[in-house]
């Protein structure tokens, strides 16, 4: 398996426990210094953070989901198109997003993800 189809193996893995456990996303899919930054919003430095995020997120929208509607790959990045989804607002609520993923030795070393913040779930 070459570095591109790890990498997307990485954000098959990523999306799935995204939707499952966001918590084992943060830890199994980041590195632990990792850079996420929510573009137009500040920066969440590590792996610990994110977590902590993630619980935020988690109990504003405990059933929230993405899907991700097409993946490209160049070298250590895949560029993810994505759809944030929560039955708890209706059926017509979504978000769409890009997530900007760099990678390194099987984990997210980077992420820059591009939303409408001010609708997403816990932070808006």
């Amino acid at each position: 398996m070459n570095e591109q189809e790890r990498n997307l193996k990485l954000s098959e893995q990523w999306e799935s426990l995204y939707n499952e456990n966001a918590d084992r996303m943060a830890t199994e899919c980041y590195a632990m210094d990792a850079e996420i930054e929510a573009m137009g919003l500040s920066k969440i430095d590590g792996q610990a953070a994110l977590r902590e995020v993630e619980k935020v997120v988690d109990k504003a929208a405990p059933k929230r989901f993405m899907r991700v509607t097409q993946r490209h790959t160049c070298g250590n990045t895949v560029i993810v198109e994505s759809v944030l989804y929560d039955p708890d607002k209706g059926e017509a609520w979504n978000i769409p997003f890009v997530a900007v993923l760099t990678c390194k030795d099987g984990k997210i070393v980077s992420d820059r993800t591009y939303a409408n913040w001010a609708e997403w779930p816990g932070i808006g």
